[in-house]
């Protein structure tokens, strides 16, 4: 496996090791599992023997725990960590929906690909280099297809193929130079969302020419989740454009989803209210308003 060993071992969140260096609130750790910021995801956050952890960052690979307050312990000490599993879980689940989201794009705006993430504390934004505008419509057919992949209880691995066997794979997306914190000792860390072929026992569906074929597949050193379901509830929020050729598209996972969708029913409902027809009914009639 190559990458962090938080998001080879995402559900590790308790653990015991020993301090190998200290510069002032910065420590060093023999083994971490915090994940250290990068590629748009935050890092972890939590506490190492009882002193907030304010910041990881990776530095060579390394991860480098900055504390809240100067630490009481000394190198060689063991310290007991605590990583925030509601806060690792989040991120979890918005990394991967961030990859679902991906995988609906390639289908439905033809090849789209995924060029930029970024996970906030309440919203999520995917850039998609694409030329294909990004209605209404299809912003609703993305939704549509995130949430039903989730439903679809999909399995999600990740896994370290040597460098030549991704290039050669059609379905792997891999870019060396944006993907270098997947990269190590010659080996590329590909998570895999299954395709729907698969009747859901993790076995990916082999097509026709003799490749396996999945939902996504691409270089990635995040934290994920195991399987789709584990996503929750998702909303698709708006899009933009940040420059020419670039769609970027923002959504909400969890509680501001849920809030997001209260929003949108209450409005619905307000609609037919105040135009007196169904629900099927509020575009045609505001058509012909």
């Amino acid at each position: 496996m190559t990458g962090q060993r938080a998001a080879a071992e995402p559900y590790a969140t308790r653990f015991e090791t020993e301090v190998t260096s200290i510069d002032g609130r910065r420590v060093w750790l023999e083994r971490s599992h915090f994940f250290g910021a990068s590629g748009g995801q935050p890092a972890d956050r939590g506490t190492i023997a009882d002193i907030e952890v304010a910041d990881v960052e990776l530095i060579g690979g390394e991860q480098v725990h900055v504390l809240a307050d100067e630490p009481s312990f000394k190198v060689g000490h063991r310290a007991l960590c605590s990583i925030d599993w509601s806060f690792r879980m989040y991120c979890m689940r918005a990394h991967t929906a961030s990859h679902v989201l991906a995988g609906a794009a390639s289908r439905l705006l033809e090849g789209a690909t995924s060029t930029g993430l970024e996970i906030g504390p309440e919203t999520v934004r995917v850039d998609l280099e694409t030329d294909v505008p990004v209605d209404d419509e299809t912003l609703i057919e993305l939704d549509e297809a995130v949430n039903r992949v989730i439903w679809e209880s999909r399995p999600v691995s990740w896994d370290g193929v040597p460098i030549a066997d991704a290039r050669e794979r059609e379905d792997v997306r891999f870019d060396p130079d944006a993907n270098e914190a997947a990269v190590a000792k010659g080996r590329v860390r590909v998570v895999t969302i299954e395709d729907e072929h698969d009747g859901g026992n993790g076995n990916r569906f082999t097509g026709t020419n003799g490749t396996t074929e999945s939902w996504d597949a691409r270089a990635c050193a995040g934290t994920h989740v195991r399987n789709t379901r584990e996503i929750g509830p998702v909303t698709l929020l708006g899009r933009s454009s940040p420059k020419v050729g670039v769609t970027r598209i923002e959504f909400a996972v969890g509680p501001q989803a849920i809030n997001r969708r209260t929003a949108e029913k209450r409005a619905a409902f307000a609609a037919t209210a105040a135009l007196d027809v169904d629900l099927e009914e509020v575009g045609d009639e505001l058509e012909r308003a």
